[in-house]
């Protein structure tokens, strides 16, 4: 009895242990199932609004900071424009000050002002190129502007640096005589004199900073979803196709300006002589309305030949001026033609007036066919002399011609109408099967949206049968 005893109680306690274990089990599946189906999917939405409001805040914060260095961006442009215009016009007045060999105490403090604005317009480049880099840090998501950093970009900086610095430096000299300039160091004036129109640049810039597609959000976005950067090319080429005639008429006065100017200052001022000379200037080539004379000459590629630059710097000049006459020729073209240009509704207008035009012209020459016939015949049956028969067939003959010519120029439109017709088709075609694509894909996506719902509500079931065949607690 005893043992059958002590058999029944390790029966008992080993199936007890199996029920516990068991029932352990399903209370760790429930459990398991309980905090997947529920306590992450709460934790997850909280943590996601969370991350949400985190990253709004973010872009928020980004919008902001783009916004406030864009703004600095372009009062900085701005104030180096001024200061770079300001600097040319202490250049000019210098210089022409010089020639004219006026001495008063002006021209001692011209030249050192003209070296204060260029070290704040050079320091001004450098903080210009930060406040850049970091805005492009921003737009492209960077997280550490300096990343952005390149050799290509440190050569830029140093280039535009090296563009704004060049400038006259001051000397004890008291003035800029012909005898002073005829020396071995007339080309270091020259190189330090005409090169500051190069600043000039300036300007590109600010009108590109203060154009409505860089202040606009709306356009901005638009560029950035169709990755298209709002760079100073893109703003230029807009303003040039906007309003190509005020453009092109601003840019074309101002180069003439800077050329005459500079030509007038290479001649009066004879650097770089391609012959020794005397000291006296060239008097055909010095004075501001030959000057005028030959850009003016020059730039339209017609060349008479009564006057000419007597200089190695006017030579230069010249050349590039004719440069920039043949490229400004050859974009001034371009713009006329896109300007006469029709558009779809007035060329259609054009060829439905052409066509009337053409049947109206066709059925008139039909007449006199008829009409030339019928007197050639009843001349030729009734005797009349040759003279009056022949001059039938010839107008006759004329008539023919010129029906046959309407006809092919009615057979060519019909043409070109069939072929733009024939495009139109294709691309609707295409939008068709585009349509249909996108249809197709939308129902797939319908599908898996069902059956992705499906799993979600046998899985709900599932939950809820382990919930019902659990052990009450």
């Amino acid at each position: 009895f005893t043992a059958a005893t002590n058999q029944y109680d390790t029966v008992r306690r080993s199936q007890s242990r199996e029920e516990l274990t068991n029932g352990q089990m399903e209370k760790n599946l429930l459990t398991a199932i309980d905090f997947v189906a529920s306590l992450p999917m709460s934790q997850q939405n909280n943590i996601k609004k969370h991350d949400d409001q985190e990253t709004f805040a973010a872009m928020k914060d980004q919008l902001i900071q783009r916004k406030k260095l864009h703004y600095r961006c372009r009062h900085v442009t701005d104030s180096m424009c001024l200061i770079a215009v300001f600097g040319l016009v202490l250049m000019i007045i210098d210089t022409e000050m010089r020639l004219n060999e006026i001495e008063t105490i002006i021209i001692v403090i011209i030249r050192p002002l003209i070296g204060v604005s260029t070290a704040i317009l050079v320091g001004l480049v450098f903080y210009y190129h930060s406040l850049n880099m970091r805005l492009y840090a921003i737009n492209n998501h960077i997280a550490d502007w300096r990343v952005t950093i390149t050799i290509s970009t440190i050569a830029i900086i140093l280039f535009e640096a090296l563009v704004c610095a060049i400038h006259p430096f001051p000397y004890k000299n008291k003035g800029l005589s012909i005898f002073t300039l005829f020396n071995k160091s007339a080309w270091i004036q020259m190189f330090l004199t005409l090169p500051m129109f190069a600043r000039l640049y300036l300007v590109a810039r600010s009108v590109t900073l203060h154009s409505p597609l860089v202040n606009a959000a709306s356009s901005r976005t638009i560029g950035y979803l169709n990755r298209v950067p709002i760079t100073i090319s893109f703003i230029l080429r807009a303003l040039l196709q906007t309003y190509p005639a005020g453009s092109w008429t601003c840019v074309m006065v101002i180069t003439l300006l800077i050329a005459t100017w500079a030509l007038r200052a290479c001649e009066a001022a004879m650097w770089l002589p391609k012959i020794s000379v005397s000291p006296q200037p060239n008097d055909s080539t010095s004075t501001f309305s030959s000057a005028v004379w030959l850009t003016i000459v020059t730039f339209t590629t017609v060349g008479y030949g009564d006057v000419t630059p007597r200089t190695y710097c006017g030579q230069g000049v010249s050349t590039i001026t004719a440069f920039f006459g043949v490229f400004a020729s050859a974009v001034l073209i371009a713009v006329f033609t896109n300007k006469i240009a029709l558009n779809r509704s007035e060329q259609s207008v054009l060829d439905f007036v052409n066509q009337i035009n053409r049947a109206r012209a066709y059925r008139e020459k039909t007449v006199r066919i008829i009409q030339y016939s019928f007197r050639a015949w009843f001349l030729k049956r009734n005797g009349h002399r040759y003279r009056a028969t022949f001059n039938s067939l010839y107008r006759l003959h004329s008539a023919l011609e010129d029906s046959r010519e309407i006809k092919q120029e009615q057979r060519n439109a019909v043409n070109g109408t069939e072929s733009l017709l024939t495009m139109l088709n294709d691309v609707h075609d295409e939008q068709r099967n585009n349509d249909k694509s996108l249809t197709k894909l939308k129902n797939h996506i319908v599908h898996l949206e069902e059956k992705i719902n499906g799993l979600e509500n046998k899985l709900d079931v599932i939950v809820n049968m382990l919930s019902k065949n659990s052990p009450s607690t």
